[in-house]
């Protein structure tokens, strides 16, 4: 039997990106049918026209897409607005983040669908769909901090490139997994001084080693640490702990030490924010002034580059759309180490021990 995709539009404020490019359904032609709301790929440069060249049929609604796709490969997490267009016989295919969200897990949990987490999808040790994204986020967390740190923003007013070759402005990443190395190497290139600081000492080795004196390692949780954060004009909050919440790395205390003008960017928002008393941010409405320091935490960063996003985000995809398309694709995503931890919701059940962790939720373990 021929499986129905849906595509929709995203309605998350400030999201531009679609689950799939033209260029990658294609090869969907003759094994699934694909249906794209309309617009659904205009933020990322890509239209109706192209879909419908692509071999897609375009909807005029989430509503008529919704109810007539069996597979609805979204970015984000679902809204407000498309609760009531879900119904049980939807897989739900997206970065769902569930541990940030207590309210949403359960409504999904009572919609008796199921709900793939795309960021959890592992390749050996790796999460292949999280790594494009972590990416380009890290990159991002650095270029918001440098707009945020001008006068305009109530920042310091100060440029973190080098000018007369001296590294003079600070930066400080806590976390340095994808994220954190990303957003290591462009202050590194534009000329910061930049400290890394995570609990894995080979990581922080393999950095030094990469890096020589341009840059300082320092372990978590220690008084260097904290004196790393409290002085520093730019601070990169990248701590992960896949399908759960971060811990807090990044205290009132702390931000209560820094200097006015200080920008604090939370990149682990998604799953719940590494910095205390955190709430998110959206790219119209980028950060808060808390004592004078300037903390962003944007909970779809990657969403200001659509284009390119849409098209990394497409890329590494796809095959796991491919998946989904076998008539016992359930059975083997159950059963499969990389792909089993991405099953998380199904038939009323929570299946993942880390969001059953994170929110206090009773799990249920497939046999």
């Amino acid at each position: 039997m021929i499986k129905k995709i849906g595509i929709p539009k995203e309605v998350k404020k400030d999201e531009g990106r679609v689950a799939l490019i033209p260029e990658h359904i294609t090869q969907f032609t003759g094994i699934a049918d694909i249906f794209v709301e309309s617009q659904a790929g205009l933020g990322s440069g890509f239209s109706d026209e192209d879909y419908l060249s692509a071999g897609a049929k375009i909807l005029d609604s989430a509503e008529e897409l919704y109810k007539t796709s069996e597979i609805i490969c979204k970015v984000k997490e679902p809204q407000d607005q498309e609760f009531d267009l879900l119904h049980s016989s939807h897989v739900l295919f997206g970065y769902l983040h569930l541990a940030s969200n207590l309210s949403m897990t359960k409504k999904l949990l009572e919609k008796k669908l199921t709900g793939i987490a795309t960021e959890m999808i592992m390749d050996g040790e790796e999460y292949p769909l999280l790594i494009p994204m972590s990416k380009i986020a890290g990159n991002l967390a650095i270029q918001k901090g440098m707009q945020f740190l001008e006068y305009s923003s109530n920042g310091k007013g100060l440029l973190l490139s080098s000018i007369s070759g001296d590294r003079k402005s600070r930066v400080t990443v806590i976390g340095c997994g994808e994220v954190g190395r990303a957003a290591i190497h462009k202050s590194i290139k534009v000329g910061a001084l930049v400290t890394a600081v995570d609990l894995n000492e080979q990581i922080l080795d393999e950095l030094k080693n990469k890096y020589g004196d341009d840059i300082t390692t320092v372990i978590g949780e220690t008084p260097e640490a904290t004196n790393a954060i409290r002085n520093a004009d730019l601070v990169v909050g990248a701590v992960l702990l896949p399908g759960r919440k971060p811990p807090i790395v990044i205290s009132e205390e702390d931000i209560n030490k820094m200097e006015q003008g200080t920008v604090v960017i939370d990149v682990a928002i998604d799953q719940g924010g590494c910095v205390e008393n955190v709430k998110p941010n959206t790219h119209s409405d980028p950060f808060v002034i808390r004592d004078g320091v300037i903390v962003s935490a944007i909970a779809n960063l990657p969403g200001a580059v659509p284009k390119t996003s849409s098209i990394e985000l497409s890329t590494a995809l796809q095959k796991y759309v491919d998946y989904l398309l076998v008539d016992d694709w359930f059975e083997k995503y159950k059963n499969d180490v990389n792909l089993s931890p991405s099953l998380q919701i199904h038939n009323g059940m929570l299946l993942s021990s880390e969001v059953g962790d994170s929110l206090s939720l009773p799990v249920t373990k497939l046999v």
